[in-house]
């Protein structure tokens, strides 16, 4: 029988989950808070054991609010129909009579970005996938299209064109109109949604001459733009080799070679500057792009969590997601000029200086005071903000000799730990190892330390547990900054029968050993839980949930969603199934 997607009111609705295996299945809506429901119980089991759903890809991998359209998910999703569980709970995936068919919904609510999927049966669940909320008009990509004589005509300004690279060798070709004066825009996501593709990018001219290209930004996927002369048509293609790489370079194709492709004439914006705000305070910043005109926009910093180090945001004028650094001290912005030593910007320290290097060859210095042996410790924030700076800091003295120096590079950033020799003035200098510069190479030189506070991590993004038995992990609790408070370890949303049993959190960062205990007569069950870590005696109160990653293998750069915190907890009246074998895609 056909299994309803999330509810989306509070209500618990029963539905059948397969009749054939004679089990009861009972969802309520999905949250992106603590103890996001979606909690069924299985009151009988009578077929052989199965797998947990391993998906291989979502497609398409997203669309616009108000939007209802089918999803196919690839890979394997035995027992059908399969629950699923949305960190939104406007995000709704309906199951349809096939297997791996979907009809989603996408609420007129949802925010723009990424969304986390994960798909559930009686046997465990999925890792979660990411599916994107775009504002952008959506389209499927038309084969034929690999040849630019051949090319799918994008009639829209701006569209996201969903397509696959199913074959070996496969070029996806799209024509667009461009625009006197104005940039003609492509940025297209694969590995950021987990796909096993490095994609290329390179935009044409009405002739088939090339005129932009780009294999790899702050990860391994592209973004091109050019500045059209006259009016005419252009020409966007994407090709893409396997990720990890294999034996032979060429061109690779496959069902699971998902992206969502962006071509516009009108405003894209990739980052904004300053590229950061502080925590608690409303900043104004400028967006950075293209087509945007000048285009601020105010972010509050009240929205990040305490000690958080980025804000995830949304641009209002475009709906790609802003990555800002989030500071806890005064924040200052460069004032050119300030390339040699005797015009340096005078600032006062600790504090945190925003800045770029806008041209190739810039060398931006700040002077600031200090007293012998002073302890300062500079951290650059560029590669971690998406910012192509491969940075190089230095300390000088006031005639420009370098005392000490740290470079970056290779999608790092540098850290400098200094003591001042002396009384005096002394400069911080910062410049691209490799004399580059645009008003894209932005910057954080931050000497505010964050406050004391903890981090706790898990390894796996699900656990299971027979009743009558016991499971466990170990989750690893950090203390940053030298945080001292008491740390107690719980677990939100366990299913009735299931009780969790921690290991008290030692006064040092080490890994605490959390026991999940279902009683005899523990019904199945497959839930959401949490792994908190608390401080409550502190003012105000500090709860963290454990992350685990969701980098994939061999990461090459950021995903969309680098880190989940809501894990799944799989109760069975029988043992757990074995793994699904590791493989290189």
């Amino acid at each position: 029988m056909k299994l309803p997607g999330l509810l989306r009111s509070r209500r618990v609705q029963e539905v059948d989950f397969h009749a054939r295996r004679g089990i009861r299945l009972f969802t309520s809506v999905a949250t992106r808070l603590p103890l996001s429901a979606l909690l069924f119980s299985l009151l009988s089991i009578t077929a052989a054991q199965a797998a947990a759903p391993a998906p291989d890809f979502l497609f398409p991998a997203g669309g616009k609010p108000g939007a209802t359209f089918p999803v196919t998910v690839g890979g394997k999703l035995e027992g059908w129909p399969v629950g699923v569980w949305t960190s939104h709970p406007g995000l709704a995936f309906n199951a349809a009579t096939n297997s791996g068919s979907f009809s989603v919904t996408i609420g007129a609510d949802v925010p723009a970005g990424p969304h986390l999927v994960r798909f559930f049966n009686a046997d465990g669940a999925s890792e979660p996938r990411t599916f994107v909320v775009g504002r952008r008009d959506e389209l499927l990509e038309v084969e034929p299209n690999d040849d630019f004589r051949r090319a799918q005509r994008v009639e829209q300004r701006a569209s996201v064109i969903n397509g696959r690279l199913e074959k070996s060798g496969d070029v996806d070709s799209f024509a667009i109109q461009a625009e006197p004066g104005k940039w003609v825009v492509a940025a297209v996501e694969c590995y950021a949604l987990g796909s096993s593709v490095d994609p290329v990018l390179q935009i044409l001219d009405e002739r088939g001459v090339r005129m932009a290209f780009n294999h790899d930004t702050h990860n391994l996927d592209a973004i091109a733009a050019w500045q059209a002369t006259r009016a005419g048509t252009c020409y966007v293609q994407v090709f893409g080799f396997a990720h990890p790489p294999a034996a032979d370079v060429s061109a690779k194709g496959s069902a699971a070679f998902v992206y969502r492709l962006t071509i516009t004439t009108g405003p894209f914006a990739r980052s904004a500057y300053p590229a950061g705000v502080r925590r608690g305070s409303k900043s104004p910043l400028a967006l950075l792009g293209w087509n945007l005109d000048n285009t601020t926009q105010t972010v509050d910093g009240s929205r990040a969590q305490p000690a958080d180090p980025l804000l995830f945001v949304p641009a209002e004028a475009t709906g790609e997601t802003l990555w800002l650094a989030v500071g806890d001290g005064t924040e200052l912005t460069e004032a050119e000029p300030n390339d040699a030593s005797t015009s340096a910007q005078r600032v006062t320290l600790p504090a945190t200086l925003n800045g770029r290097i806008g041209r190739a060859g810039d060398v931006d210095r700040f002077a600031f005071t200090a007293k012998k042996n002073e302890r300062f410790n500079f951290q650059v924030r560029a590669a971690a903000l998406h910012s192509p700076l491969a940075a190089l800091l230095r300390v000088e003295d006031t005639n420009g000799l370098s005392l000490v120096q740290q470079e970056g590079g290779d999608g790092t950033d540098p850290r400098l730990a200094w003591n001042a020799p002396a009384d005096g003035t002394f400069v911080v200098a910062i410049s691209d190892m490799y004399g580059s510069g645009s008003d894209h190479h932005f910057y954080r030189i931050e000497t505010v330390s964050p406050p004391p506070h903890f981090t706790a991590t898990i390894p796996v993004h699900a656990l299971f547990v027979e009743n009558g038995k016991t499971n466990e992990i170990k989750v690893t609790v950090t203390r940053v900054e030298g945080f001292k408070e008491r740390l107690v370890l719980s677990v939100k949303g366990l299913p009735d029968g299931v009780t969790a049993k921690p290991a008290a959190v030692p006064d040092k960062s080490g890994e605490v050993k959390l026991e999940l205990v279902a009683g005899a007569d523990a019904k199945p069950a497959s839930v959401p839980i949490e792994i908190l870590i608390s401080a409550s005696d502190v003012r105000p109160p500090m709860s963290r949930a454990a992350t685990f990653s969701l980098r994939g293998i061999e990461p090459r750069g950021d995903r969309l969603i680098n880190a989940g915190h809501v894990a799944w907890l799989t109760v069975s009246n029988k043992p757990a199934p074995p793994p699904p074998k590791k493989k290189r895609k």
